[in-house]
């Protein structure tokens, strides 16, 4: 078997301008692929990333029959996918007056990520009243408390620095109202 020379890419060079388009649609591929990957390593379906990168890069609301042709995937792929982006509040389905189809966007507010915060509050509770519930130990090491006390310290640092980046979004982007991330 012999091994084939790479065939060159074309010459877009006296296409000034569809060689740039040409870049930004390899460099558009690239994200949507890599906000695939990035939430598949989430344990979130990689068409649900697909489709979140797809959306941050569109500046209009896409057409769910577009998005199923643009990531080239099954509309039954792009509904159930949808479903679950919007159930965590990345995106939202918007509706435009006289037209029965249905469009979605990015929810701007990152509802999303206040979900990730209170699932640390709720994991570090569990584990304070786990500390909670020890009897005292019988060879006096206490190595299970030291154990939840560093789970317990883990989590509130988490979620108080995730706290913290998600004030710092609302005040650059002039929102101060609590509890919209």
């Amino acid at each position: 078997m012999t091994v084939s020379e790479p065939v060159p890419a074309p010459d877009r060079s006296a296409e000034p301008a569809a060689a740039a388009d040409f870049a930004l649609h390899a460099a558009e591929e690239r994200f949507i692929e890599g906000m695939g990957l990035a939430l598949e390593e989430d344990r979130l379906p990689r068409i649900a990333g697909r489709l979140v990168g797809l959306l941050i890069l569109s500046p209009q609301p896409l057409r769910f029959d577009h998005l199923a042709e643009r990531l080239r995937v099954s509309r039954g792929s792009i509904s159930t996918n949808t479903r679950l982006l919007e159930n965590m509040s990345v995106i939202e389905r918007v509706t435009r007056p006289g037209d029965r189809r249905d469009y979605f966007q990015i929810n701007e507010q990152p509802g999303l990520l206040q979900r990730v915060v209170d699932r640390f509050r709720d994991r570090q509770a569990m584990a304070e009243e786990m500390k909670q519930a020890l009897r005292p130990s019988a060879d006096g090491t206490g190595v299970v408390a030291d154990r939840l006390d560093g789970f317990i310290r883990f989590y509130g640092i988490l979620a108080d620095s995730l706290r913290t980046v998600l004030n710092a979004m609302e005040s650059r982007d002039g929102n101060s109202r609590p509890g919209t991330a």
